[in-house]
Formats: structure tokens, sequence, C-alpha cells
């Protein structure tokens, strides 16, 4: 199945739901079966490897790229950004949990996606192809319009036609082309699916293209090395089409099957009550599309779970949880995360921390339960949480002269108790 020729240091990729083996290229996407799902790439897992990975672990400077063996294209190809080795935030006992969180905010665009992104513009230059499309519903492409002018390949996005202006403005500055849709994120998603194969450019998409899991997936190898090559006993994942919860698990499976691992951890999806085809299905509930769903957590509102089934394995072998929140909880813990531990995250990502707080109030943690919440994007990228919850476009200015007015208030140390 494999062709030596190519850059791709693996050949083998299966769909997740049927089972059939694919020959990987740069262009391979999603099964042609029925249920046309995603793919999942395979490794050597044995003792060659573990080798390999020591040695690199070893010889690279923090980065994903320190886990080559792992990875599906060699580091000679990656862009010249860092990507990857986001701090390992640990917040102490918050209840009866212990809390980290993972700053996935410090990545060149502020989010996460920049993993997956990174992984498919190195195929992408590996194989001498200079162009690559996306639909999103903004931080995958900013992201890609990010790695893509650090790399020299030219990014065309689909976003919908709703995208936060910080977001787009984002994509702009990275000199991407960009096109609204009137619509929704799916309806962008056809659309880029069409000019991928019409024009025989890559097709960046979750859930069509199998290299995003794989860059993805570095952020569960980072936390378990963060912790000296440990599994805290939660993950928290914010969760739309299902990507980055397969991808997270995939990690911690593959250092386990290294035996690098002696356990591994639970998984906790949070979605938002308007998008929760996942939560809805794992939890045994009629499925909901997030449709017609309106939400402030845009970056985990979409219609169609693209990665459902791989997303759903992962829960059920993690023995994981799935809950929502509802916009209230969201627009709290963006406060709460950035009044608490100086963290900025944007809606989606505080869910996690929305969740976390769910969880905890309902004795769900054991005392001294290590929980990770991934903190997948900046605040910077959607204000309004902040704007809206801030009086100070209301209140009058304080005139210079009645600087005596202005009093300090103390500040408040922050007590496990307030956590809970």
């Amino acid at each position: 199945m494999f062709d030596a020729r190519s850059p791709l240091t693996t050949g083998r990729a299966d769909c997740v739901a049927c089972g059939r083996s694919h020959i990987l290229s740069a262009r391979t996407e999603a099964c042609d079966c029925d249920r046309r799902e995603n793919l999942a790439l395979h490794y050597s897992l044995d003792a060659e490897t573990g080798s390999a990975l020591r040695g690199s672990l070893a010889g690279n400077a923090p980065s994903l790229w320190r886990y080559a063996p792992l990875l599906p294209v060699e580091s000679r190809f990656a862009s010249r950004l860092q990507v990857g080795w986001t701090p390992l935030i640990d917040c102490g006992p918050c209840g009866s949990a212990h809390l980290f969180l993972k700053d996935e905010t410090r990545l060149p665009s502020g989010s996460l996606k920049d993993r997956a992104s990174e992984m498919v513009v190195a195929v992408a230059v590996a194989h001498g192809i200079d162009q690559v499309i996306v639909a999103s519903t903004g931080n995958a492409a900013a992201s890609l319009a990010c790695i893509g002018a650090a790399a020299g390949v030219q990014v065309t996005v689909l976003v919908p036609a709703t995208v936060p202006p910080a977001k787009l403005a984002q994509i702009v500055a990275y000199g991407a082309r960009v096109h609204r849709v009137a619509g929704r994120y799916d309806d962008a998603f056809v659309m880029a699916g069409k000019i991928a194969e019409a024009q025989g450019i890559i097709n960046r998409s979750t859930g069509l293209n199998p290299f995003t899991r794989e860059g993805k997936k570095t952020c569960a190898l980072e936390i378990a090395e963060q912790l000296g090559w440990q599994a805290p006993d939660w993950v928290i994942v914010p969760t739309g089409d299902g990507n980055i919860l397969s991808a997270v698990w995939q990690g911690f499976r593959e250092l386990a099957a290294l035996g690098w691992l002696e356990r591994m951890p639970r998984l906790v999806a949070v979605q938002s009550v308007a998008s929760r085809y996942i939560t809805s299905v794992f939890n045994g509930e009629e499925p909901r599309s997030a449709g017609n769903g309106e939400t402030i957590a845009d970056s985990i509102t979409v219609g169609h779970a693209r990665d459902a089934t791989a997303a759903l394995a992962a829960l059920n072998e993690s023995a994981g949880v799935a809950v929502t929140v509802d916009d209230d909880e969201i627009i709290a813990a963006v406060l709460a995360l950035g009044a608490r531990f100086g963290m900025f995250a944007e809606p989606s990502s505080a869910a996690a921390f929305a969740a976390f707080e769910r969880l905890n109030e309902a004795g769900r943690f054991a005392r001294g339960d290590r929980v990770v919440c991934l903190i997948t994007g900046t605040g910077l990228k959607d204000l309004r949480p902040v704007l809206a919850a801030s009086a100070l476009d209301a209140e009058p200015a304080v005139d210079p002269a009645d600087w005596r007015s202005i009093v300090p208030v103390a500040a408040q140390p922050v007590e496990p108790a307030a956590c809970a």
C-alpha cells in the first residue's frame, strides 16, 4: 500500500467507518463509501519507532516537530513558524480537582487549528503543491492563511457571512483569498469540496483531510510529556465536528501503544446547546443538528459533525462524558478565565472551563483528579462577550482633576473554593 517514492512517512489510511484501506497521498480525502467518513493514519508503533521518538525529542527544539516519528511528513517541510509546545498552566486545586489549562492561544494565529494547518501545509510543500482551500467558521481559515503565508502557499478560504470581524481581519491580514458565503458553514464546506475537486488542489476542510487530525494529536503528546509522560485523569475538549476530540484520543493511544503511558485519560466533549449532535448521540438522545442553532460559540457550531464517528469512538473508548453548556455559562467562563487565571479565551474555548465548573460542582471528579481544559483559541478573536459585559461605554469619562475619586481595590487571592 505504500509508495516508497512518496515524501510521506506512512502510507496507510483506513476509513473510520467501513475500515477500508486507502493509498495515502497529499490529496487523499474521505472514504468514498456510503458514509463518506474521515480516514485514520496508521504507524508502526514498535520499539524502533519508540527509539526514533526518543532521539527526536532529544534533538529537536520545542515544537510539534519534536514528535516527527509519529507524524506523516518529515520536519524539513515545516513552515518557518514555531507551531506547538504551548504551556500547560498549573492552576492548582479547584474544588475537588487539580486544574490545568493547555494554552493554545500562544500559537501563531492564536488557535489550536495551527497544528492542523502546519501539517496540511507541510504535506503540500512536500509534494510541490502551492494551492490549499478551506471552509471554516473562522479559526481554521485564519490558521491556514497564517501558516500558508509563512510557507509560500496560496490559501483560499470560504467562510459564512456571519464570521466575527476579528477573525475576518486576521484572514485578510495574512493575504488569503477570502470569499464570504451567503449561508452557513455547511454551505461553505460543500463549496470548498467542489472547488478543490474541479481545480485539483488540496482541501484542508476538517472531516475530509486526514492530516488535520495528525497535527492536532500533538496537543495530547505535549500534555503527556509536560506531565512527565503521564496522562491526566481528564481532558475537556471544546467540540464541534469532533476532530480535535478524536485527535487528542489518537495521540494518547499512540503513546500507550509504544508503552509510554501506564493509563489513559477520560475525555469530556463539551458542546453548545445550539450545536449538540455528538453529545445527543453519545447520551442516547434524539440526534440534533446545529443547522438552525444560534450561539456565541461560533467555532464549535456546525450543522453536520464531520468527524462524529471517530469522536464518538473516542468517548466510548475513554469512558468519557459529553455535556452541553449555554451562552450564559460560556460568557461567564470567558470572564472567569480572565479574572481568575489571566487567560483570555474566545467563547468556544471558554466552553471547556464552563464544562469543568459544571462537572466539578456535580462531583464528577475524584479528589485530586488532574483535569486539563483545552483553551483552543484567544479571546482577541471575538470580543463580544467582554464588550457586552463591560459598562465602560456607559460611564462618563473621568475628569483628570478628579483623580482622587479613583480608589484602588485590594486584590483578592484565588482560593481553591473560588474555583469550584
